[in-house]
């Protein structure tokens, strides 16, 4: 009986009635849009950051003070026999060890029949297969990444730059250990466009085979990248490498030491510490987005409470009525509030749906944040990740908020006479 007469009033009052499941569905669409894009910041950070610069990393400790981090003379000496020793450990936490030789080199356009145009860019030099370079694998647009270790992959961004084309060549100029310039027409082999505009116009990839040879620097790396199946074990896997490389050292602590008597001192960082002053951003970022959220919270909760309030008191003529007629106190109270989960259920309903639609179409395109994602090496274009504990969170809190304002409504009308009530003008 009384689930009937909640259902028969909210359609009785559809105009009453509809603001209420408006203003929850609102509330619920904008927290859940809001914690979407959140998700999307962080997990864009987990999916791209992380893998493509390594679970942890082994570089030259000078790098940190050194006025140019690409000078060959940083780079590090026995890469082979380092990579050798931590395959070695038959650690099943390490997925892969990879070498990188990063390096800065100019890009000349290959034609004699006028000033060549050139662009000064970052050279990277990979294995054909490398895990690491993820963000531009799957951005090729024409051709494919170092097919057969071969040729080299730039963005659409630069080719256009220098008048390059896939299956054209560039002449790829750089300076080798010795200080003696070197130059080699390479064909472009593949073009990639990524999200981030300043990546595509400063990076390009090669082979690390070609880049050592044009370097000079056989057996040499830039960087040394372990690859884990948990990330989580980051900062174990870096003690127990950081004591295989620098045994007795401060490294193995996790700190950077030198190896060796005459090898250049490294540094072994997992990617927790490679990345906390992303991680500093992106509390801020939450904690920015948190007090957006916290605000809106309040605004949506208060007219909620207000609009489910006024609903109820709009209306205690009928309400002293119906206890004229028979219905007690307690039965009453059980009827607001009852209508009032009706209101909830149908708002968080349409707030499910309104904030699902909101994401998916966000999640197309991306919400364009602006070039400081890219500082952080993150994509510009955000795009919102959808969370099921975050929408029944949404949920639930919305209609939680309706659930308080129609009990404190029906207690309201509860300690009214049936006289009192009557004599209310409505």
């Amino acid at each position: 009986m009384i689930p009937r007469l909640a259902l028969l009033s909210a359609i009785k009052h559809w105009r009453r009635s509809t603001v209420v499941a408006g203003a929850v569905a609102v509330a619920c669409a904008v927290m859940i849009a809001i914690g979407s894009l959140l998700n999307g910041i962080t997990t864009s950070f987990y999916d791209s950051v992380i893998p493509n610069s390594g679970h942890v990393r082994i570089d030259d400790a000078r790098v940190a003070s050194s006025l140019n981090p690409l000078g060959l003379e940083l780079l590090l000496p026995d890469a082979g026999a380092k990579i050798a020793k931590i395959r070695s450990l038959d650690d099943r936490r390490i997925v892969d060890v990879e070498p990188v030789l990063s390096f800065g080199a100019i890009l000349v356009e290959d034609r004699d029949d006028r000033d060549p145009r050139n662009i000064v860019m970052r050279g990277i030099g990979l294995s054909p297969d490398t895990r690491f370079a993820d963000n531009v694998r799957y951005s090729m647009k024409e051709g494919s990444f170092l097919p057969g270790g071969q040729g080299i992959a730039i963005s659409e961004r630069a080719a256009a730059l220098v008048g390059a084309k896939l299956g054209s060549g560039l002449l790829v100029l750089v300076q080798d250990r010795s200080g003696q310039p070197w130059y080699e027409r390479l064909v472009v082999t593949g073009l990639f466009a990524t999200e981030s505009s300043d990546f595509d116009e400063t990076t390009f990839y090669m082979t690390e085979a070609k880049a050592a040879e044009m370097l000079d620097a056989a057996d040499m790396a830039r960087e040394i990248r372990l690859l884990l199946a948990n990330r989580d074990e980051a900062e174990s896997v870096t003690k127990e490498v950081s004591a295989a490389l620098m045994p007795g050292s401060a490294a193995a602590s996790g700190a950077a030491a030198g190896g060796r008597e005459g090898s250049p001192p490294l540094r072994i960082q997992s990617w927790q510490t490679i990345n906390s002053s992303i991680f500093a951003i992106l509390l801020f970022v939450k904690i920015l987005l948190g007090i957006i959220m916290g605000l809106f919270a309040i605004v949506s909760g208060t007219i909620i409470s207000n609009t489910s309030l006024m609903s109820v008191m709009e209306r205690i003529k009928e309400y002293g009525t119906m206890r004229a007629i028979g219905l007690r106190a307690r039965a009453l109270g059980r009827l607001i509030l009852l209508e009032g989960l009706i209101l909830g259920l149908a708002g968080a309903a349409i707030g499910i749906g309104l904030g699902f639609g909101v994401v998916a179409l966000l999640s197309r395109g991306g919400i364009d944040l602006g070039g400081i994602m890219e500082s952080l090496g993150l994509s510009r274009y955000n795009r919102p990740r959808m969370d099921l504990l975050w929408f029944a969170f949404c949920t639930l809190a919305s209609l939680a908020v309706c659930l308080i304002a129609t009990a404190k409504a029906a207690r309201s009308v509860g300690a009214l006479g049936v006289a009192e009530s009557l004599a209310t003008s409505s």
